[in-house]
């Protein structure tokens, strides 16, 4: 098996090359053999963080640059005996990062270790990459994030990892610290058989695809080319669906369906899909006169969840006039700005004093975005003695959405309760989460009480791929 596996990698095994690569955090230990890796866990008690990534490939290289070395990641990294496994091809091998110990073959062995035994390929022996799994001293997987992570979610993933081995000596956590996105837990993300890529383009990948759609009218057609460029985490993928959405409007959809609706659907599939960096294009679409053009894109501004969405939030939240679409950004106001004061006090007075139920109730969900907040949880607790049903349990999901696992006597008070069996479904399923369960199974939940339409698969990340062929639609 395992020379199967070795077989459906990129490329063939390269000497190493007297480039000077980028560093890969120069404080982190990276540790060469997974094998031995799993050996020190065991012996040590100590927890296995595997960092899986593609050379040229954009979030790859920005974990290498920007995460890795930042402080809070390498004051995490410097619990976990660290393993890294690099796919490349013959050509990219000078170009992997500097580790110390770790040559090109460690990298190869190590991934085909971790696609014998934690993460299943798809039919094409294709994997997300980059990807983040946290392991036992047993060698069990505890946590696993395919694609974006941030320093404070590595931190945070490490502590909860740590906290399932048993481990009770640990770092404190820094502020800011959360759960990422796309977080699983036991369990790992199998891509569709459809993808060949499990990842964004590379440059050059890019540029020849941006090169070919630049000959023709793009339509419906086209949208698994358009769909590769969305996950592409580089400037001229963000630039190119800028320019595209307003060809769109003014073609009216030429070759396949109506422009509005080809729109509406690319910026639903935006906020599941795309890296920060294509905020910038819902920087257009939130001034759109259609309510559901703007609503879709606050949507997509609460699941990336960046702070660099903040302003444009704060700017949708202030100007929006339509009932149906306020709720959807008090929360996208709540997402980008968890760490910002000012925003936090929004929500909360949203949540308390808004005219429109639903933004009240929304507001409270989104306040779980910006846990541990000891102001937003104080906001909760007010929520969870309130005589209102709704509101009660738009405050238990939000606990969820925050992982607030010191929390959990607030919600076994509301299951001590008297409750209808819907509140009840709500409680229980929140408790499930706080104790160590997935956060995909309060999906139903959330749209039941947030009576939103849109699907947010980022959020309530599943470890089965969907056919991104057919959202949006």
């Amino acid at each position: 098996m395992l020379t199967i596996l070795l077989s459906l990698l990129p490329g063939t095994l390269a000497p190493t090359s007297t480039v000077e690569p980028p560093s890969a955090g120069s404080k982190i230990e990276w540790t060469a053999q997974i094998d031995r890796a799993l050996e020190l866990a065991s012996a040590e008690q100590r927890v296995v963080m595997v960092a899986l990534g593609e050379a040229q490939e954009g979030r790859t290289r920005r974990h290498v640059r920007e995460v890795y070395p930042n402080k809070v990641a390498t004051k995490a990294a410097s619990v976990t005996v660290n393993v890294p496994a690099w796919s490349f091809t013959e050509d990219e091998s000078k170009k992997l990062p500097k580790m110390k110990g770790v040559e090109p073959r460690n990298h190869r062995n190590n991934l085909a270790t971790v696609m014998e035994q934690w993460i299943t390929p798809n039919a094409n022996g294709v994997i997300a990459l980059p990807h983040h799994l946290w392991l036992g001293p047993d060698g069990s997987l505890l946590l696993s994030c395919p694609w974006e992570l941030e320093p404070e979610e590595l931190a945070w993933c490490t502590d909860e990892a740590l906290r399932r081995s048993g481990i009770e000596e640990r770092p404190e956590l820094p502020d800011g610290a959360r759960a990422p996105r796309r977080l699983l837990v036991g369990e790992s993300f199998r891509v569709i058989d459809e993808d060949e890529l499990g990842r964004g383009l590379e440059s050059d990948e890019l540029e020849e695809k941006l090169s070919g759609l630049a000959k023709r009218f793009i339509g419906m057609g086209d949208r698994g080319d358009v769909i590769q460029i969305m996950f592409t985490d580089e400037p001229d993928a963000s630039d190119f669906l800028a320019k595209q959405i307003g060809l769109w409007d003014f073609g009216g959809g030429r070759g396949g369906g109506g422009g509005g609706a080809i729109v509406d659907g690319t910026v639903e599939l935006l906020g599941t899909i795309s890296p920060a960096n294509f905020i910038e294009v819902l920087d257009e679409t939130a001034r759109s006169p259609s309510s559901s053009r703007r609503l879709r894109t606050a949507v997509a501004l609460e699941q990336i969840g960046s702070p660099d969405g903040l302003s444009l939030a704060k700017k949708g939240w202030k100007s929006e006039k339509d009932e149906a679409a306020r709720p959807e950004w008090i929360r996208a106001l709540a997402a980008c700005g968890r760490s910002d004061k000012g925003s936090i006090r929004t929500v909360i007075k949203a949540a308390a004093k808004d005219d429109n139920p639903l933004v009240r109730r929304s507001a409270l969900i989104g306040l779980g975005h910006t846990l541990p907040n000891k102001d937003a949880l104080k906001a909760l607790e007010a929520a969870l003695q309130g005589a209102l049903a709704p509101e009660r349990d738009a405050a238990v999901l939000a606990l969820a959405l925050g992982r607030a696992r010191d929390q959990r006597s607030l919600v076994q008070g509301v299951l001590d309760s008297d409750l209808e069996d819907q509140s009840r479904r709500t409680a229980e399923a929140t408790m499930a989460v706080l104790e160590g369960g997935p956060l995909y199974s309060l999906s139903n939940e959330f749209k039941r009480i947030s009576e939103s339409e849109v699907e947010r698969g980022r959020i309530f990340f599943r470890p089965v791929g969907e056919n991104l062929e057919t959202m949006g639609r």
